[in-house]
């Protein structure tokens, strides 16, 4: 058993925080002894406390150079026998690498990669960083390369384990009893785009294309919220110009939806339009309820698509190639999903597995 700290000082509730909730989780039902740090009232907070994770609470934002709180953190962890940290949020990389020196390497520090790097990372002051990390995970293989070629990280060090999914048998959930549990449009085409209120989801884009399409009943459902923590400008301005588009009977906000099961299956295809999308975790979750997926032809969701089928991939500035791609899927004119390879690369005690072995250094079969 391993004493494992999952460090996590957001305040929003995405991807990246449900990942590290998620694999806390999971971890935790092996056995091993999981600690959540986390912000009070956070997301991230109330999720872990409902689902009895432990939680040590702090008052933190991320940002450099935080010294002082890496001391007093690395001290509690040390004393409480936590001698793993595993953080996801590169704001926080400067803290877990002051832990790591702080600690005189008696804490190892794992930095689960969710962003993307955006160029370059070969800087002093970052390479010093990065060699604090015991290791450096990507969920996708275009990730690693990106890291190989982008940083000074050992090669040794940097790792390719990929997001966990939980397999679950909700085929007693179809699509007409899921429309109804969330009160949508029942004999209609509904495409729903997942994920928080942002310019860089795009959902700006996806309205645009939308109101180019001319069949009648077809309806498209966004779901999330901005970030809380952040302007709602974006999120405002947008509802405000939807008020006024010829479609709007047709477009529907639903906000922050926890049950997203129902919305999986209520849908008939989702649209992830993002500006590189770095893991596409929507996406694989999609494709985990056997939904295909319309994805920009960039970052993680091209990644997975190509690899796993299950859809296509748009030119991401291209409104009509957006159009083009729905179309073709709404006649399953698409690549099938290979489910059986897409389920065992994904699967959370593989994923878990692989942690324990090529992460943590225990001695843990890779298929357990």
């Amino acid at each position: 058993m391993e004493h494992i700290a999952y460090l996590c000082l957001s305040e929003g509730w995405g991807g990246l925080e449900m990942n590290q909730l998620r694999s806390a989780r999971q971890m935790h039902a092996r056995g091993h002894s999981v600690l959540c740090i986390v912000n009070a009232n956070s997301p991230i907070a109330n999720e872990a406390q409902a689902q009895n994770i432990p939680l040590y609470i702090v008052a933190q934002k991320a940002k450099h150079y935080q010294w002082r709180f890496a001391w007093m953190l690395s001290r509690f962890l040390l004393h409480n026998q936590f001698t793993q940290l595993i953080f996801r949020n590169n704001r926080e990389q400067s803290i877990a690498a002051s832990i790591a020196f702080l600690s005189l390497g008696k804490i190892k520090v794992h930095y689960f990669m969710e962003m993307a790097l955006g160029g370059k990372r070969t800087q002093f002051f970052r390479s010093l960083r990065y060699a604090f990390f015991e290791s450096w995970v990507c969920p996708l293989p275009y990730l690693k390369r990106q890291v190989e070629s982008n940083t000074k990280m050992k090669p040794s060090k940097i790792k390719a384990i990929p997001s966990g999914v939980e397999f679950k048998n909700d085929a007693d959930i179809d699509q007409k009893t899921a429309r109804q549990l969330l009160g949508w449009p029942m004999d209609a085409t509904i495409f729903v785009v997942p994920g928080r209120i942002d310019p860089k989801k795009r959902q700006g884009f996806v309205v645009e294309s939308f109101s180019k399409r001319t069949r009648f009943n077809e309806y498209l459902i966004f779901v999330g919220a901005h970030t809380i923590d952040e302007s709602d400008h974006y999120a405002v301005s947008l509802k405000k110009d939807v008020e006024s588009h010829q479609k709007k009977e047709h477009i529907i906000w639903t906000g922050f939806q926890q049950n997203m099961t129902l919305v999986y299956r209520a849908a008939d295809l989702i649209v992830m339009a993002a500006e590189n999308e770095t893991v596409g975790m929507a996406t694989l979750e999609a494709l985990q309820h056997n939904r295909p997926v319309v994805g920009a032809n960039n970052g993680g969701s091209q990644e997975i698509i190509n690899l796993f089928g299950g859809g296509l991939c748009f030119e991401a500035k291209d409104t009509n190639s957006l159009n083009k791609c729905i179309d073709l899927v709404l006649i399953e004119d698409c690549p099938a999903l290979k489910k059986e390879a897409f389920q065992q690369h994904f699967d959370f005690n593989r994923v878990c597995a692989q942690i324990e072995k090529d992460v943590l250094g225990l001695p843990a079969p890779i298929f357990q």
